[in-house]
């Protein structure tokens, strides 16, 4: 059976984004030697752009294809892909649906009281309390205390810009392009850990159109890369975007007793890269 991820289900929130762990002192004084150039100056610049915009954003919708390698027991890379419906709404609500490759689907709502995980392969779902008050709280208690993972958490957080100058150590433009549609602004960065791209729309609406992560310090360097379509900064939500409905005959578990199998929260990293197929 080909490796897919050591978490049972879900598989929407199994990818780390290894931009959230510390910055190493050694690669921030490395980079910090060198004078910055007029493009790495302008690509810092639309990075950080690009995560106000969206860290200011009251509400929004975008939908996600991505697709990440897994390497299996015979050295082979084998890619998953996923599509997710993301909808958010500040200060405390968001909806996620996902649909993988295999067909199966998942779902995660955090409804301001409440974060909701359900299993539709094996019609479970796990409920919470979420602490704090508002969503980047209910994000991280769903990473730190819950052990789950959520691809691109940071994107979703207020926190991003922060996150981007605490852990960014390089950046620097690449190219600009038209071949995504509108004209984007190609971007390349590293943190100590991670070397990723994205492609940012020029003008006053820098949206990301897509964005490639490469685990360069994990076995045989897997990537994750996501295509960012249909964003709307005035969906059409209404009262029932944000609720959970359970479905028919839907048992209610635990997190641990479904969500939380696979390793320690100090292994997360390598459960981007290996894991069997449920």
């Amino acid at each position: 059976m080909l490796r897919h991820t050591l978490f049972v289900g879900l598989t929407a929130l199994v990818v780390q984004l290894a931009w959230l762990s510390p910055l190493h002192a050694a690669a921030a004084t490395a980079a910090d030697s060198a004078p910055e150039t007029e493009s790495e100056a302008y690509a810092g610049q639309r990075l950080q752009e690009m995560a106000s915009w969206l860290a200011g954003l009251e509400e929004y919708a975008v939908t996600m294809r991505a697709g990440y390698d897994v390497l299996q027991d015979s050295g082979q890379m084998i890619e998953f892909a996923e599509l997710r419906k993301i909808s958010l709404k500040r200060p405390d609500k968001a909806r996620i649906e996902q649909q993988a490759s295999d067909g199966v689907r998942d779902l995660l709502v955090f409804d301001g009281n409440d974060i909701t995980i359900l299993d539709a392969s094996s019609n479970v779902f796990a409920q919470a309390p979420a602490p704090g008050a508002n969503l980047d709280d209910a994000i991280h208690y769903l990473l730190d205390s819950l052990g789950l993972r959520l691809p691109l958490a940071p994107m979703l957080m207020t926190s991003f810009p922060e996150t981007l100058r605490q852990h960014v150590v390089e950046v620097d433009l690449v190219e600009a392009t038209d071949l995504l549609g509108p004209t984007t602004d190609h971007i390349a960065a590293r943190t100590p850990e991670v070397d990723f791209q994205i492609w940012v729309t020029q003008g006053d609406e820098p949206w990301p159109l897509r964005i490639v992560i490469n685990y360069r310090l994990l076995p045989g360097s897997p990537q994750f890369w996501a295509n960012l379509s249909e964003w709307s900064r005035s969906p059409a939500f209404n009262s029932q975007t944000f609720l959970f409905e359970q479905p028919a005959g839907a048992t209610r578990i635990p997190f641990a007793a479904q969500f939380l199998t696979g390793p320690a929260a100090e292994d997360a990293g390598a459960a981007s890269s290996q894991g069997d197929k449920p």
